[in-house]
């Protein structure tokens, strides 16, 4: 965060509480362009498109194309929020990579 306050967002937790049957698995399941607005910033789309099985990005979502001047305070994401996201793809569609 600009305030230089670290916000990691794979600490899935629901009230506090571990997501029963998670087991640690921070795996995202979505449709690139699909998704319901707030489950991921609208950057998502321009970040991850063109990505490859296997490919690893780190994505950096500007305020504009993330949450902008409101922020999702449900999900302690504060206003004007610059997102970073440290992306491997592992599957399309179901075709995971290979072990």
């Amino acid at each position: 965060l600009e305030s230089g306050q670290i916000f990691d967002g794979s600490a899935v937790k629901i009230n506090g509480e571990v997501i029963p049957g998670r087991g640690g698995d921070v795996s995202v399941f979505f449709v690139l362009g699909k998704q319901p607005f707030g489950q991921f910033p609208p950057g998502w789309d321009v970040g991850l498109s063109g990505m490859c099985v296997g490919e690893r990005r780190r994505v950096v979502i500007p305020p504009v194309l993330a949450y902008g001047s409101e922020g999702i305070p449900r999900r302690r994401i504060p206003p004007n929020a610059t997102l970073v996201y440290d992306v491997s793809l592992v599957s399309i569609n179901g075709l995971a990579m290979p072990q």
